[in-house]
């Protein structure tokens, strides 16, 4: 790697790029101020030092120093040690910036490029270096409860196409795009013009698929939408993309208020326990909090308000880094949760309120309850 030429501004600490024509205005302030380091103390020197001892006495009949009973000889004296000074600042001036050699420089210009280009090879998440927010839709086929669910006709059309048509409908979303270690879909993505990403077979999670293929994706944000999710809401996308830009959140998910007993206590819908500013957490698939000494769950609804987790992630790049370094905690492997792992480590996610009842599809029971609800909704 061929590393650009630096010069740097020895007396004041400036570097900039010879080449780039846009530290033009840095280098004409640089040259000036270098110029006057050595012009304003020499001019100084040569004032004092080549005046006449006439032109000296001239100006100690007028000086205050006379007054302050300072003599003569003094007064010369005085002016000619300044002007020495002022002549070895001039001399010193022009050996810092001229004739001295850093030798530290390139070694300091090299390790720093070579430090972005190691980060580069790397893989790390740049965020300066992106622009915008995407969809991602991670899906496969090998679900254990459901085998081929994405291409599962719902309603004449597969699974994954109604979750990709809802996602084109998000007016904050710069890209959409399929996720996927499976040929078949891959190939249907193609059929419908759907941008598709091939990931590995090794990932866990939709997450780790969003990492492995962030390269191509080249977001700053990315909201993981499930690929069984074919009746999510495009104005909960934009919801999720509002929180991230109105408060540079690097981490946002959504949550609805559970209101029936039946649904706190199914173990298939994930709640969401929050804190006292909002954030999640903690994700479980038992209720929380738990009221001790109320057998009856339904009364539980008058000691706390219990939320329901949607499955949508918005994820920063830099939070897309550190989840890759991140560990597997015992809380995700328990829970089955991937979200977890940030939650382990330490981090909270911000909460986008919604009244999105989500429709997820996990077993073959699911899609035709979905198939009820598409038709319900037609009528």
């Amino acid at each position: 790697m061929r590393f650009p030429r630096i010069k740097k501004n020895r007396l004041f600490g400036k570097k900039y790029e010879n080449h780039s024509g846009s530290f033009s205005m840095i280098k004409v302030i640089s040259t000036i101020l270098e110029v006057c380091t050595i012009a304003v103390p020499l001019f100084i020197a040569l004032l004092f030092l080549l005046r006449s001892s006439e032109s000296y006495s001239e100006k100690y009949e007028h000086s205050k120093m006379r007054f302050m009973g300072i003599s003569k000889s003094k007064y010369i004296l005085l002016f000619r040690i300044i002007g020495v000074l002022c002549l070895l600042i001039a001399v010193f001036a022009v050996y810092n910036n001229y004739i001295a050699e850093d030798s530290g420089e390139l070694d300091e210009s090299r390790e720093f490029w070579e430090e972005i280009e190691k980060n580069a090879k790397s893989g790390a998440i740049r965020s300066a270096m992106l622009l915008g927010a995407a969809i991602a839709i991670p899906a496969r086929m090998s679900s254990t409860r459901f085998p081929g669910k994405p291409l599962a006709l719902l309603g004449g059309k597969a699974v994954i196409e109604r979750v990709y048509e809802n996602c084109l409908k998000s007016e904050l979303a710069e890209k959409v795009v399929i996720l996927t270690d499976s040929l078949e879909i891959s190939e249907f993505g193609d059929k419908i013009g759907a941008p598709v990403i091939m990931t590995s077979k090794n990932c866990r999670s939709g997450t780790e698929r969003i990492i492995e293929a962030f390269e191509e994706i080249k977001s700053e944000f990315v909201v993981n939408v499930q690929g069984d999710e074919p009746f999510i809401d495009y104005r909960l996308i934009d919801s999720i993309i509002e929180a991230h830009k109105a408060s540079n959140c690097e981490i946002v998910t959504a949550a609805s208020k559970i209101l029936d007993a039946q649904t706190l206590i199914n173990p298939n819908v994930v709640k969401v326990l929050r804190d006292n500013s909002g954030r999640a957490a903690y994700f479980s698939r038992s209720p929380l909090p738990y009221v001790r000494g109320e057998p009856q769950i339904g009364k539980w609804f008058e000691r706390a308000d219990y939320w329901r987790h949607i499955g949508i992630y918005g994820y920063s790049a830099k939070a897309l880094a550190r989840y890759e370094s991140l560990p597997l905690s015992a809380m995700e492997t328990c829970e089955m949760l991937e979200q977890l792992r940030f939650i382990a480590a330490g981090y909270k996610f911000e909460i986008v309120e919604t009244e999105y009842k989500s429709i997820g599809i996990d077993t073959p029971e699911d899609l035709k309850a979905a198939e009820e609800f598409l038709a319900a909704s037609a009528k």
